[in-house]
Order: structure tokens, then sequence, then C-alpha cells
């Protein structure tokens, strides 16, 4: 009986190689056919798009400047969960929720906000390169919302580039790199749309107002300039939904420099916020000429003082005139507000007074109050 060999694939493949080999040299006409079908030419030519094509480049270089310092923050805490088929009926459950931070010195040390931190049992660190490092606690600051953390390794880090928040204008680039919804590495771009808001919140401090789109999960993530630059951290939004509504607001860098310092030197704790228990305004001609206060003088007037306040307990008297705080002016009411919650809870502040036109200096240590006013 005669045995059949079957045909190899590859025979067949060769075949309709040739075969295309051939119909490609003999009809051109459908060569240039195929060719188009596959070509993919640009609508706009670049020429006509040099200047978005540039701005385009200096999106893509701020992207690969800032993604070697942006990191996850991932928090896991344990949370009561009421039964929902039990009525009365509760559970322990562990709940993991992921926020943003960046790095700002190659030793690993790590910027985000405490709200992103508050009560975790577990910080984990998520680097660039998708490494997980367990976050040491180094501390806090509850009123400006910003934690410290470090990376526990003696591996080298690329920091961030601090910037000059000072120095921003509305209608700047704004541009925002975090994990929003979880989602790493998220870049968004948009502009300035304020600067200095303030008493947005309880805390008292000013923030930059931005429409670059931070969403949940952005919280601690840099807010970057043109020259990735970290010009603030981003903070919250305004929103009736929850989600972006092109309202968020970052805390200014050099704001958060002085907030760092402040954790630096109290490792380990969590700066709570403080009260002074002063009422105080800028004085009208009318009171400065009565006080004897020279109208070229800076400061606030303080009007009155609440009963039992650290202001009280130090000797702080009603027309006092506060020139000075921890060694900075006070050109207003919010400077004095900064430099109390900079301090904070069993902080001492240090005030330079005028009072009957003698220039003192007192210590003031800030304590708490069960009955809070001012700033």
């Amino acid at each position: 009986m005669e045995r059949k060999y079957p045909i190899p694939p590859v025979v067949y493949i060769n075949f309709g190689l040739v075969f295309v080999l051939l119909v490609a040299i003999f009809f051109p006409e459908i060569r240039s056919s195929v060719s188009k079908i596959f070509a993919t030419p640009k609508p706009i030519s670049s020429g006509k798009q040099s200047q978005a094509i540039q701005l385009q480049s200096s999106f893509r270089n701020v992207y690969r400047v800032a993604q070697a310092f942006v990191v996850s923050i991932r928090t896991k805490k344990t949370e009561m969960i009421f039964h929902p088929y039990a009525f009365g009926e509760t559970k322990d459950e562990r709940i993991s929720s992921l926020g943003s931070g960046f790095i700002i010195d190659e030793r690993g040390f790590v910027v985000t906000n405490y709200h992103v931190i508050k009560n975790a049992e577990i910080i984990e660190i998520i680097m660039p390169d998708g490494r997980i490092f367990p976050a040491r606690y180094v501390g806090s600051h509850e009123r400006a919302d910003i934690a410290l953390l470090k990376i526990p390794s003696n591996d080298r880090f690329t920091p961030a580039f601090l910037g000059n928040s000072d120095e921003i204008e509305v209608g700047d680039w704004a541009i925002a790199v975090g994990s929003p919804y979880g989602l790493e590495k998220t870049f968004t771009v948009g502009v300035v749309s304020a600067k200095s808001r303030e008493d947005l919140d309880e805390t008292g401090q000013t923030h930059i107002q931005t429409d670059t789109a931070i969403n949940p999960g952005s919280s601690g993530g840099p807010l970057l300039n043109i020259y990735g630059e970290v010009v603030g951290i981003n903070r919250m939004i305004r929103s009736a939904s929850g989600s972006s509504s092109g309202i968020g607001f970052a805390i200014p860098i050099n704001y958060a420099k002085k907030v760092l310092r402040q954790i630096e030197q109290n490792v380990g704790q969590n700066i709570r916020p403080a009260t002074l228990g002063v009422m105080a305004t800028t004085p009208l001609p009318d009171h400065r000429k009565s006080l004897g206060i020279p109208k070229d003088t800076i400061g606030v007037l303080v009007y009155d003082i609440e009963p039992t306040s650290s202001a009280e307990r130090a000797g702080l008297r009603r027309y006092d005139f506060i020139k000075g705080a921890n060694g900075m002016m006070v050109h207003n009411i919010n400077d004095l507000r900064e430099q109390v919650g900079l301090v904070g809870l069993g902080g001492v502040l240090r005030l330079k007074i005028l009072r009957d036109t003698q220039e003192l200096e007192l210590s003031v240590p800030l304590v708490e109050t069960s009955y809070r006013k001012g700033p």
C-alpha cells in the first residue's frame, strides 16, 4: 500500500510569500494602495504645530523628572463595620486606602498629608519602580496637615526639587502627579487659579488654588511648576460630588518648609493645634495716636483676651501691640495665626510687643484651653 506524506505547513507559507512578492513586483499600483492603507500621515504638519509640540515636550520633560520622586502611600487600619444583614451586629475589618507623597531627601524622607496617614496601623510606600517599603513615621503637624515619613533603606533615592511658592503667579502652569483613585503616576495639567486663599477650613493657613484635576488619592502629592519644581502639596478639593470640579487647593511649599523644620525638632510627635486666645486687629489711626503707636510700625493690636488662655497665663494684656512672633514680622492677624499654628500645642511662642510705648519680649507657652476663640 502506497504511503502518502502530508505537505508541511511551511511549504504553504513559502508559496504565499512568493505570491505576494510577485504581485508587488508586477502590479505596482496594488503595492501603492497597500502602502497607503498602512501609512499614518499627520493631518496637520509638525511645522504648523511647532509651538504645541514644544509645549508637549515640556510636559513630557516634567513627567520624566517627577516620576522619579513621586510615590504612593498605602495605609491600612481596622474599622468597625456594621453587618448588612444582621441588625446591631458589627465586625472589625482592615481597610486599605491610597494617597500620594514625594521624596524630599536622598536618604528616603517622604512628605505627604497628615490626613493620609492619620490613625493608620500600617503605612507602606510604593516606589516608582514598584518596590514596596514599610514606612517609618518621623512626625507630623496636624493643623498644617503635613506628615514626614522615612523609607527604611540605605539606598540613595532621587529627591524632588523644591521651588519658591512666593514666586508663582495666577495663570502659571500647575501640574499634579499622584495616585487618584489608586491610579499611580497620574499626570494632570492646569493653571494656578488663585494665590493665598485664606480661611478655607479651620487651619486658617493660605493655599494655592488650581484647576488641575485633583481627586481622592492625589492628597499628599506634589503640585509642580513648568520647571518640575514642587511649589505645593496637593491637599483638598471643593466639590459637591467628591470628585474634581476644577477647584483644588495645595499647601504652599514655602509654608511646608517651615512646618517640616518644626517636625524635625519634634521627632516622633504629632504637633497638635493650639490657640493663643486673643482677638486682634490692625489698629486705626486714632488708636495709634491714643496708644502712642508710631504710624509706620507694623503689627496688630490686642483688644480682647480669652480667660485662662495661653495669652492670659503668659501675661499678655489688652492694647498690647504685637510686632513680631518667633522672629517673624506680624503684618496682620493671619501672620500671627500662622506662627501659633507652626509652634503647636506644648510649644512656646516668642512675641515682640509694644506696651505703653515700651518694647518687650514675651514667651508664651501654648496650652490647651476648653474655650477657644481668635487665632
